[in-house]
């Protein structure tokens, strides 16, 4: 075991800026999350004259942490989510999304309809599906993302009137579940201000469905935060690229707007980024095979932050932790700066929530692929 330096971490100083504030119609949030989240320094991420931080959302809630509580508590607020009827999601069948989704809709006795497609059944991946066959989800199950199509059309032949569950974007990357982040980005410019954390010239945060990093950069550019964002794709360039990621920040901003948002008058959210330098990249490097199949970097990094107490997985945030030894090894970043890397990674312990049957209740065919070890 690695001798751990010394971290300063701090949750305290400034309240979370509740975004509801700056809102003049507010959506209802279930205020789930233990917000602010700590900023830490991470001097085992140090390199090349760099100084690293985390933002520690692991730390989140005891239900389920990481980033996903941020949507979820905007999201299962608000009708049509806030009703007595399932939901019907998609994901990996090592989804943290769906896991997530699957852990809050229990606690109001609620069902979750999944759409699953096969992934690398990583010891993490299989934990992540047990938990979820163990809270009563129902699975529809594909091999491929392609399949999924497949799976949607199956499950709505399926679905009686009144049985069906209420759609959910991917990832929770609704406009308004990507509120959640917005309000994370006004969140870490009071600590800024608080002197908790120096202003990061870059901050690196995973990107998949997006909701995280649009709603991150467009709170940061209300709160007058300037830096640069570097969003480590989880996925192919033709599943998340700077089109698509320019669509869901119009689309978070659209949101805002309705909301009447007290933006200074920016008038889109590209004035709004440009005006308060906010910018932004995208990293495909750490993609590897594809979606959520470790990388030799990837079980590196998981391997080194726990060494240090922070648990990551392959398929966000170790590639992202990658992301950053990479550019710190090839002097990508200004010597004297200090970066943030954004921690999106749930560290629950899953184990209470897993039934020893729960293989049982996984439809036939992906039971049988999980028993043969082929996804």
């Amino acid at each position: 075991m690695t001798t751990r330096p010394p971290a300063r971490a701090s949750s305290a100083g400034p309240q979370s800026r509740r975004l509801t504030s700056r809102l003049a119609r507010p959506p209802a949030c279930h205020h789930w999350a233990n917000l602010p989240t700590p900023v830490q320094r991470a001097p085992w991420l140090d390199g090349g004259g760099v100084e690293c931080w985390i933002k520690r959302d692991d730390l989140s809630s005891p239900i389920y942490g990481g980033g996903k509580v941020r949507k979820l508590e905007w999201l299962l607020a608000t009708p049509p989510f806030d009703g007595p009827e399932p939901l019907v999601s998609m994901g990996g069948i090592g989804s943290h999304h769906l896991l997530a989704l699957a852990l809050f809709l229990a606690r109001q006795d609620r069902a979750l309809h999944a759409l699953v497609f096969d992934q690398v059944l990583t010891s993490h991946a299989r934990t992540n599906l047990a938990a979820l066959a163990s809270l009563g989800t129902e699975f529809w199950s594909s091999r491929t993302r392609a399949g999924l199509g497949w799976s949607g059309l199956a499950y709505r032949t399926w679905a009686k009137p009144g049985q069906g569950g209420i759609p959910v974007e991917a990832g929770a990357s609704s406009p308004l579940g990507s509120l959640g982040f917005v309000e994370a980005g006004l969140e870490l410019a009071a600590q800024i201000e608080a002197k908790l954390i120096p202003r990061p010239a870059r901050i690196y945060i995973t990107a998949g469905s997006a909701g995280s990093s649009a709603g991150l950069a467009l709170g940061l550019a209300l709160a007058g935060c300037g830096t640069h964002l570097r969003l480590v794709s989880a996925v192919e360039i033709p599943i998340f690229n700077r089109i698509l990621f320019r669509h869901k920040l119009r689309v978070v901003y659209a949101e805002l707007r309705r909301r009447s948002i007290d933006s200074d008058g920016a008038t889109s959210a590209a004035h709004l980024l440009h005006r308060s330098c906010v910018r932004w990249s995208i990293d495909h490097s750490q993609v590897g095979r594809g979606y959520a199949v470790p990388t030799d970097e990837s079980r590196a990094a998981l391997i080194r932050a726990r060494d240090y107490g922070i648990g990551l997985e392959n398929t966000y945030t170790g590639k992202c932790v990658a992301a950053i030894q990479w550019d710190l090894q090839h002097g990508r970043l200004t010597r004297g700066s200090s970066i943030l890397f954004w921690n999106t990674h749930a560290g629950t312990d899953l184990s209470p929530h897993i039934r020893d049957d729960w293989e049982a209740s996984l439809p036939p065919a992906l039971r049988r692929r999980i028993e043969r070890g082929q996804p």
